[in-house]
């Protein structure tokens, strides 16, 4: 089967209009996690998750994600983190979460993610990786 060049134009252009809708799809939820992403960095910078830990960095993860890295300055806290199972470990990342009433929540559909990566200063002065676990409200 042969397309006339009328045919193939045509479908060229059905797929192109199907494309460019799925990459607007796209945009419209990677500029949600930008504005959410925008809102948690300036959150946390007048509210500190848990009181005292310090947020090193938020970021938008592409359209799904917001990431939060987030330091836990004691080395009491981080071997108290360390001595707690996975499953403790992952609930003590609900202490850096934003509170259930933030405005965040309204940001972010039920698709989208805010990520809590919990660090601690080691022995030789660098941060390790703790423990990563999404918030849930």
């Amino acid at each position: 089967m042969v397309l006339s060049s009328s045919v193939y134009v045509r479908l060229l252009c059905v797929v192109a209009v199907v494309m460019l809708s799925q990459v607007a799809a796209c945009g419209g939820d990677d500029a949600r996690t930008q504005k959410a992403a925008k809102w948690l960095r300036d959150y946390s910078a007048t509210n500190p998750p848990n009181g005292d830990w310090v947020t090193t960095s938020v970021k938008a993860d592409g359209p799904d994600r917001v990431v939060m890295d987030v330091l836990v300055p004691y080395k009491a806290q981080v071997d108290q983190i360390k001595s707690r199972t996975k499953i403790e470990q992952s609930h003590i990342v609900y202490l850096a979460c934003p509170p259930k009433d933030a405005e965040i929540w309204t940001m972010l559909d039920s698709g989208q993610t805010l990520w809590i990566n919990l660090t601690g200063r080691g022995q030789n002065g660098l941060d390790e990786a703790l423990i990563g676990a999404s918030c849930k409200h």
